[in-house]
């Protein structure tokens, strides 16, 4: 400001002494015909012009001297309320839009500072509103299950939210202002990006993104459109559909195996009551024989009717887990008892290995008798006669764990991973023999997982099988 202040002195005084110059040569030229008309001599002409001169040039310096210091004055008066602006101005300008100018005057200067004060409240609430959208959307973005990533115009990857990071198993500052192709390296993405560019039009595909695996993605793509209506980017949604495609394959390999345990027990029914029906009724013998077959189909029908209602319950969320605290060993003596004679027959030996510092479990009664059973009877039928199978428990630091040993016929190492699915059998037409439904190692699963803890299995063939489950102890004070 201090600048402006002296140019606009300056100029005013380069001003005022071209005009005070070109006035006294004015008026030396007037003074000299005045002179010259008065009948003076040359030289008094000279020397009184001369002395004119003199009193002409000291008036023109002060005039100009006075001049100069009152526009100096004066311009300072005007310039000083502009060089108190700076400082807020400078600040305003560095992005602090907290400041407020003081409006002490009402003239052009004051109507400025108002003017700004406005335009500065103005940009601080659009400002406010910019970034409070932003967050929203940042808060939308981070929040969303499937992955979301946004290219531009020519294939290089802008943004990308937390779960498409996690999907990449990249950070998104190390993806930014890359090529999606060499990101992502599936060609029919690529291909698809640059439709949705191209035409501006939505697509969707679905499509595995990484060769190495089996986990197919749906990918829906958008166009991103400018406020020039331009097409500048697309936005791709990425979905994970494996475990969808999983359970819609395990759905119709569940529908297809139930027609299938059903049909099989009806259709010996039916086959043996038409059977009866033309004629073997008369044979009290065959019909007898004919009766108990049918009893025993019937019987194992309803087996399997109540196993997948339970399985059902389960599988639904339809039983909590329990709070109870359940006394282990009298559970396990009323289930020997139930199977005690099915061993009997076969000349199986029962053994228990049970420590005495056995807490309570946090299992309901009622289903820790049915996964023993389960255990238990699956080890009996799947051991010879005059084997041996052996109940141990003991506690551990996650829980307790519950073993049933066999010295039956054991199971493939490529069959472990699946004995806990509904409905898969090692050996179906052995396990349909023994009036197995399938179901019962996927109920003990259920029932154990739903109380917090989990189950397992160690075997190998012709040297038998030791399937275990471990669940918490139950906490002391709570029923």
């Amino acid at each position: 400001m201090r600048s402006l202040a002296l140019k606009i002195t300056v100029n005013f005084m380069v001003l005022l002494f071209l005009s005070l110059t070109a006035a006294g040569v004015f008026l030396r030229q007037a003074v000299k015909s005045v002179l010259d008309g008065a009948g003076l001599t040359p030289s008094q002409v000279n020397t009184a012009a001369g002395h004119l001169e003199g009193i002409l040039l000291l008036s023109a310096v002060a005039i100009v001297v006075v001049m100069a210091v009152g526009t100096f004055l004066i311009s300072r008066e005007i310039i000083m309320p502009l060089r108190a602006l700076l400082p807020l101005t400078r600040r305003i300008a560095e992005g602090d839009l907290e400041q407020r100018l003081e409006v002490q005057n009402h003239d052009e200067i004051g109507v400025l500072s108002h003017h700004l004060n406005v335009m500065v409240e103005t940009l601080r609430n659009t400002l406010r509103e910019i970034v409070e959208e932003r967050n929203k959307i940042q808060a939308i973005i981070a929040s969303m299950g499937d992955a979301l990533l946004t290219v531009d115009q020519v294939g290089r990857i802008m943004l990308l939210n937390p779960a498409a990071e996690a999907m990449l198993g990249k950070k998104e500052e190390e993806v930014v202002r890359k090529y999606l192709l060499e990101v992502i390296r599936s060609h029919e993405v690529d291909k698809m990006v640059k439709e949705i560019i191209a035409s501006g039009e939505p697509r969707e595909i679905e499509t595995r993104l990484f060769p190495t695996t089996n986990q197919f993605f749906k990918i829906n793509g958008s166009p991103i459109i400018s406020t020039q209506k331009r097409v500048v980017g697309a936005a791709l949604t990425i979905r994970d559909m494996t475990a969808m495609r999983r359970l819609e394959k395990m759905r119709t390999e569940f529908v297809a195996n139930v027609s299938h345990e059903l049909r099989t027990p009806l259709t010996s029914i039916r086959g043996f009551v038409e059977t009866l029906l033309e004629g073997a009724m008369e044979d009290p013998q065959l019909c007898r024989r004919f009766l108990s077959i049918i009893n025993k189909e019937a019987r194992r029908l309803q087996q399997l009717i109540d196993d997948l209602l339970t399985l059902s319950r389960l599988e639904s969320g339809g039983i909590e887990r329990s709070r109870g605290m359940t006394v282990f060993k009298p559970v396990l003596d009323g289930v020997l008892a139930t199977v005690e004679h099915l061993a009997a027959e076969k000349g199986i030996i029962l053994e228990t290995a049970i420590a005495e510092d056995i807490p309570p479990l946090a299992m309901g009664e009622n289903y820790l008798s049915q996964v023993l059973l389960n255990l238990i009877d699956n080890a009996i039928k799947y051991t010879p006669a005059g084997g041996r199978v052996t109940v141990r428990a003991a506690k551990e630091e996650d829980g307790i764990r519950v073993e049933v040993e066999d010295t039956g016929i054991g199971i493939p190492a490529e069959s472990l991973p699946r004995v806990f699915e509904r409905f898969y059998r090692v050996d179906k037409a052995r396990s349909r023999e023994m009036g197995g439904t399938g179901l019962g190692l996927a109920i003990v699963k259920h029932i154990v997982e739903v109380h917090g803890g989990r189950v397992g299995v160690e075997s190998r063939p012709g040297q038998g099988s030791r399937f275990f489950f471990i669940v918490p102890a139950a906490e002391e004070g709570k029923n």
